[in-house]
């Protein structure tokens, strides 16, 4: 009987962003995972002499260790090892009319594409069909963890859960909540959401009950698939489907994601359903939604007194700003957020938004950041400090990881590459064929500062941010465990 290997170790560039002003490149670096675990048991700079299971014995004190125990992965040129994107918002059944009614606002769209194809799902088969496809191209894309919205039904949303386990990917998947201003084909009472949604929580408990392993050995297990309470967003809610929502996430510890301040007429709309609280995020505060590890999506109109509860209450921004160009929602201000203390992350908001890659959502934020900036100076604002800078594309990898890991409440398990923390991790291949990043040799600034070098790697970097895409993404860990490979 062949030994089963136990741990893996990487020899390479190791890039990761543990704070925000934080950019960690280790050009020859080792680490090691524990696949038993799925954990990082120890990283080191590669000194070029010690072996894997030198470094394995160093790491775990686990003598009886052997080669035979131990897969060694060495990154080629052009190669580095980073944490998994994290997509904090997406809409999984909207990819059925991907890049489809950009030319609509918010709510118009909504009501002449996104509720007629969600409606769609109600169809089982229709349903294993095309999540199968979405699960697979959101992984192709490196992303490891997402927050995904199904629909209101919980045969389809359990199908979503169940592709996504069988694929091997970490997420919450939501049930979606709508009992009030929804069309009568696509709609529920508040009854059946209030039940279907403890039936959808019930299920998916169970089942990754049932399918726990790896951290459960030693009493850490986290399992990769999380219900998430999902009420649509307040004008598609009453006060009596919120309040319920409200009392099933705190009984069983869940997390919560909608939407806040999107667009201005959402806005109003939302105010207009609740006229006696005074702001969109009071809303959902009243109705105890808003919490430490509540994912609140989009974010672009917030008042004071919005940005107040947020942060009061620790809940997170998922900042999707792909959708909001291609909506003419608005333009979000991150470096706001960030000042405020309030946890930020990035999000794909597919079909909202028309890239279903958390690349794309990197270099779309530095885009409505500078928007907003050139706004801000013409209209003779007095700017200074960082808020008076562009993100840097360090900041942008940052909100792409821990940042993710943060807003969805993982911040000490996910995001970085620190001994102990769950390793869910991209392999990225700059040098790929027809790769969308040029080769180092035509890139004169990489040779000045020699290859390999970190400054050469903060180049490279540069340019995956604003360059690379899914040819890109080499291999995609989860868990210890490899779910993807080109």
């Amino acid at each position: 009987m062949a030994t089963i290997q136990r741990y893996l170790v990487f020899f390479g560039c190791l890039v990761d962003t543990p704070t925000i002003d934080k950019l960690r490149i280790e050009p020859k670096g080792a680490l090691g995972v524990d696949q038993s675990t799925g954990r990082i048991i120890g990283r080191a700079a590669h000194d070029g002499v010690t072996s894997a299971i030198d470094y394995v014995h160093e790491w775990t004190g686990d003598s009886a260790v052997s080669g035979e125990n131990i897969e060694v992965v060495s990154l080629a040129h052009g190669q580095f090892l980073m944490p998994g994107l994290i997509d904090t918002h997406t809409h999984a059944p909207q990819f059925t009319f991907l890049g489809i009614g950009h030319d609509l606002p918010l709510m118009d769209w909504l009501n002449k594409y996104t509720f007629k194809h969600e409606s769609e799902f109600k169809d089982n088969q229709w349903a294993r069909k095309m999540y199968t496809e979405v699960i697979n191209r959101v992984v192709r894309n490196g992303v490891t963890f997402a927050a995904y919205y199904g629909t209101i039904h919980v045969e389809a949303t359990c199908i979503l859960a169940e592709v996504i386990r069988s694929v091997g990917q970490r997420a919450y998947v939501g049930k979606v909540c709508m009992d009030a201003n929804s069309p009568d084909y696509y709609s529920e009472s508040t009854a059946e959401s209030l039940e279907d949604s403890k039936e959808f929580v019930r299920r998916i408990l169970n089942a990754e009950t049932a399918n726990a392993h790896g951290d459960q050995q030693k009493g850490q297990h986290i399992p990769l698939i999380k219900p998430i309470i999902t009420p649509r967003f307040v004008p598609s809610c009453t006060g009596e489907c919120l309040a319920g929502l409200s009392e099933l996430a705190h009984k069983h510890e869940l997390p919560i994601q909608s939407h806040l301040c999107e667009n201005p007429s959402e806005v109003d709309f939302a105010k207009s359903c609740f006229p006696d609280c005074t702001s969109y995020s009071s809303i959902y505060d009243k109705h105890g939604l808003l919490k430490q590890g509540t994912i609140m999506a989009h974010c672009v109109h917030m008042s004071d007194e919005d940005l107040r509860l947020i942060r009061a209450t620790g809940a997170g921004i998922s900042h999707c700003p792909n959708s909001n160009f291609s909506l003419a929602s608005g333009t979000a201000d991150v470096h706001r957020f960030l000042s405020e203390g309030i946890p930020v992350g990035l999000g794909t908001d597919v079909g909202g938004g028309y890239s279903p890659s958390i690349i794309d959502s990197m270099r779309m934020a530095a885009a409505a950041n500078r928007t907003l900036l050139a706004y801000k100076r013409d209209r003779g604002d007095f700017l200074e400090g960082r808020s008076a800078a562009p993100l840097e594309f360090s900041e942008l990898i940052f909100l792409a990881t821990q940042g993710g890991a943060q807003v969805m409440g993982m911040r000490d398990n996910l995001g970085s590459l620190e001994a102990g923390k769950l390793f869910d991790a991209i392999v990225v291949d700059l040098d790929v064929p027809r790769s969308p990043v040029p080769s180092s040799t035509f890139t004169p600034a990489v040779i000045a500062f020699g290859e390999g070098s970190v400054d050469a790697w903060r180049l490279r970097l540069e340019q995956f941010v604003f360059l690379a895409d899914d040819r890109n993404i080499a291999r995609v860990f989860v868990n210890g465990r490899l779910i993807h490979s080109v």
